[in-house]
């Protein structure tokens, strides 16, 4: 029987990215509970705000980080996850004129969005809904369930309408006031992916082992292990 592959689809390890992990040591021990939590591969998703900063200045700061994450990995000696390169974009304007394919999860063409954490209105709706029919690559829903918080169900039932991938935070299985809206959207097939989005030891840690528990507990085996085999499909792993 194929040992199943605990793939974490969401997290800030990557060093002096973002507001995650401020340097490797903190990267490593990121990595260590991740590993304690039974999970082998994460994909590192630092945070890119094109308002910000453009593509070019965010891709070369992410290859400094990410080589100094592997080599600090290397020199540790330990047997860690495998770390998996990609990107959080946040949805805004001219992000449809963009060439999106360094920004999407290494190897493949999926690119986890964030949405605006704000009312979704008909305009916005119909905007992404016209960046979708153009756009050149997957894209995967980050966090799709945080949504709820700033508008009516129906809005984000909307944007779930649409048929992309969704990932939920383990955050949000484990938690009791998001707990049962999170399940019921992956009972219904809505939530597919399931991501740390780990951004800190103390603040945000993992706790993937916690929200596995309680997947297996409140749906079913089979229902964590389907997640875990969408992840892989996603990364060929």
């Amino acid at each position: 029987m194929t040992e199943l592959r605990r793939i974490d689809f969401h997290s800030h390890i990557l060093p002096e990215m973002d507001d995650g992990a401020y340097h490797t040591g903190e990267s490593l021990q990121m990595l260590k509970m991740l590993k304690d939590d039974g999970v082998s591969a994460v994909v590192a998703t630092p945070h890119l705000y094109l308002h910000r900063e453009s593509v070019g200045r965010f891709l070369q700061r992410r290859e400094k980080c990410a080589f100094m994450l592997r080599k600090a990995i290397e020199e540790s000696g330990l047997n860690l996850p495998e770390v998996i390169i990609g990107a959080e974009v946040y949805y805004g304007s001219g992000l449809g004129n963009l060439p999106l394919g360094e920004l999407c999860i290494e190897g493949t063409d999926y690119l986890l969005l964030e949405l605006p954490y704000a009312v979704f209105s008909t305009n916005f709706i119909n905007s992404f809904k016209n960046y979708l029919s153009f756009c050149d690559v997957n894209v995967v829903l980050a966090h799709i369930e945080r949504y709820y918080d700033y508008n009516m169900p129906e809005r984000v039932e909307e944007i779930l309408s649409l048929g992309l991938l969704s990932q939920a935070n383990c955050d949000s299985v484990v938690s009791v006031r998001s707990r049962r809206r999170t399940l019921e959207l992956i009972r219904s097939g809505k939530i597919g992916l399931l991501g740390t989005d780990l951004h800190s030891l103390d603040e945000r840690p993992p706790r993937f082992a916690e929200a596995e528990k309680i997947i297996r507990k409140k749906l079913s085996d089979s229902a964590f292990e389907q997640m875990m085999a969408t992840a892989a499909e996603i990364l060929n792993r």
